[in-house]
C-alpha cells in the first residue's frame, strides 16, 4: 500500500495526493465543469424506478414532475438551519421555486428558506441534490417551529399540486393545500 499524507500507511490523503494518483490512471480524464451528464432513457427510466421505492417510505411528488425523496435538517449552528433535500425532476422547470415555511403554532409563518430551482443541475438520473442555510432572523423567538415545503411559481402566482406524498402529511392550511409538512425544528 502507498504512504499517503505523513508516510503512515493509514494517513489519509491529501486533495493533491488524491488528484496526483488519478492522473496517473491511464483512464482518467478532466470534463469541464460546463459539460454536465446528459440524461438519457435508461437513466431516467431508472431515476424513476428509484423514486418510485423511495416514495413507498417518505416523499412529496408535485404534478407528477417534481418529487421530494429526502429531506433533512442539522443545527450544528445557533440560529442556523442546513437544509439537505433530495429531488428527483423530470423536467427542469423554467420560474419554479421551493417554499420552505417555518410556521408557529398559530399558523403564522415566522420566516422562510425558499429558493429557485434554476440552476440547480440534475444528475443523469434525473436525481438534484440540495444543501441550503437558513439563518433565523433575530427577532423570531425561540420555539418549536412547522416546516412546510411545496413548490411554486412566482411569475404565475399558482401552486403545483401536490399529487403524492408518503412519509409526511398535506399542511391542512386552505391557502395553499399543495404543500406538505415535514416534521418540527425548535429553534
Amino acid at each position: 500500500m502507498p504512504n499517503l499524507g505523513d508516510g503512515e500507511p493509514d494517513a489519509l490523503a491529501s486533495l493533491d495526493e488524491v488528484c496526483s494518483l488519478l492522473h496517473s490512471h491511464p483512464g482518467f480524464r478532466e470534463l469541464p465543469v460546463t459539460r454536465v451528464a446528459r440524461k438519457s432513457r435508461t437513466g431516467m427510466a431508472i431515476g424513476r424506478f428509484v423514486k418510485s421505492i423511495r416514495l413507498m417510505n417518505f416523499g412529496a411528488e408535485f404534478a407528477r414532475s417534481i418529487t421530494l425523496l429526502h429531506f433533512q435538517i442539522n443545527t450544528d449552528q445557533p440560529r442556523v438551519l442546513a437544509l439537505d433535500l433530495r429531488w428527483h425532476i423530470e423536467k427542469m422547470p423554467d420560474d419554479w421555486c421551493v417554499f420552505v415555511h417555518f410556521v408557529d403554532e398559530a399558523g403564522a409563518i415566522r420566516f422562510q428558506g425558499d429558493y429557485p430551482l434554476l440552476g440547480e443541475t440534475a444528475d443523469p438520473l434525473g436525481l438534484v441534490y440540495s444543501r441550503r442555510l437558513v439563518v433565523v432572523p433575530a427577532e423570531v423567538p425561540p420555539g418549536e417551529y412547522r416546516i412546510r415545503l411545496g413548490v411554486w411559481s412566482p411569475g404565475s402566482a399558482a401552486h403545483l399540486p401536490l399529487t403524492r406524498f408518503c412519509g409526511c402529511e398535506r399542511d391542512p392550511a386552505d391557502w395553499c393545500r399543495n404543500a406538505v409538512v415535514l416534521g418540527s425544528v425548535t429553534v
